[in-house]
């Protein structure tokens, strides 16, 4: 059995093959049998099927609300397998919750457990970025505070895009609701650096504190700039996303 891919998902027989849609999501097998998409809906001998289909549903609908959230730290970056490796690291969270029936279970609960909130601060949107690594090495973050202290860190030791004068640095804190996709988002005030610059230490720093009410999630973007007689041009090769700190 395979999923359908695409916006237009089919219903019917073609070439004997099934096309049908449950929950939809779209799927797609050999015909015979009198297997289709009513069979899956409601015979019971296909109930597997139906959770298997309500619960990818959902996280493909979470993936993409997370992914829209982090937009603007996102914005540029291209990678083709970003959505797959996405919806593996939801179904993985997914799979943790040990409250719900299968076929109802949540991200959201698999989220209040020590290895889903682990699953989702280690994932890499944006991998093999050294530069953005040694960020992380070098700095410290202070939830309660959330303040990113930055020590003794030189970007010109680091590859960075041929055009590339400046370096930026942006905090963000989200709070993101698991269960109604709903999100806020406050951005600190970015910090540049030149790319040629010496190791300096330095913060970065929210200028309110964010309370959060859902799932509170720090995160850490970093982009290039080419910057011409005061004139700031953005590149959108490089650039670089992780995740500071998770917290429910």
């Amino acid at each position: 059995m395979a999923r359908q891919k695409g916006l237009l998902k089919l219903t019917g027989t073609i070439g004997g093959i099934n096309f049908y849609v449950v929950n939809g999501v779209g799927f797609a097998r050999n015909a015979g049998g009198g297997f289709n998409g009513d069979a899956i809906r409601h015979q019971p001998n296909m109930q597997r099927v139906r959770e298997n289909a309500s619960e990818f549903g959902h996280c493909s609908k979470v993936k993409k609300a997370f992914r829209l959230a982090l937009m603007p730290f996102l914005l540029g970056y291209k990678h083709s397998k970003l959505h797959a490796r996405m919806m593996t690291l939801f179904t993985s969270i997914k799979a943790l919750d040990t409250t719900s029936e299968r076929g109802s279970r949540r991200v959201g609960e698999g989220l209040q457990t020590a290895k889903g909130r682990q699953l989702l601060h280690t994932f890499e949107f944006t991998p093999q970025h050294k530069m953005l690594n040694a960020v992380l090495c070098h700095s410290n973050f202070n939830w309660p505070l959330q303040v990113l202290s930055i020590t003794e860190f030189s970007a010109k030791l680091y590859p960075y895009p041929k055009a590339a004068t400046h370096v930026s640095l942006t905090l963000g804190i989200l709070d993101f609701n698991f269960d109604t996709l709903e999100s806020s988002l406050k951005v600190a005030p970015t910090y540049f650096l030149e790319v040629s610059s010496a190791a300096s230490s330095f913060e970065i720093a929210m200028d309110t504190v964010m309370a959060t009410d859902f799932v509170g999630i720090a995160v850490l973007g970093l982009r290039f700039y080419e910057v011409i007689d005061d004139e700031v041009y953005g590149l959108n090769a490089m650039v670089g996303v992780r995740l500071l700190d998770v917290r429910v």
